[in-house]
């Protein structure tokens, strides 16, 4: 049986808009966004947040993006894909989960180190 599985791009650097991502999340029947947010100086920079303090070390932006696509995606049914982590997944992981929380949603947050 083929399935066809439809993949947008949210995001092709750290510092890309949310808009365009939210736009795709809501409109274009996606089954998995990806946010492509890791670069070697995206790594650096997070590695150097996270020596300054251990529980941070992801992508700044994480928790303004999470906040506005979770909603949006748990509604369409759109898996979120990133590599936002950077140099600490699982603070990111734990991020996610608050927000889920906070939103009054479920989901998976699976981390890749």
């Amino acid at each position: 049986m083929n399935r066809t599985t439809r993949i947008g791009s949210g995001a092709g650097f750290a510092g890309d808009r949310i808009e365009p991502a939210a736009a795709l999340a809501e409109h274009a029947g996606l089954d998995d966004l990806v946010l492509e947010c890791l670069a070697e100086r995206t790594i650096a920079l997070g590695q150097q947040r996270r020596l300054a303090d251990p529980a941070t070390g992801y992508d700044p932006m994480l928790r303004a993006r999470l906040r506005r696509l979770l909603p949006v995606a748990a509604r369409r049914g759109v898996r979120l894909v990133s590599n936002m982590g950077a140099a600490n997944p699982p603070a990111a992981a734990e991020v996610a989960r608050d927000l889920l929380r906070e939103h009054g949603l479920t989901g998976r947050v699976a981390v890749l180190t």
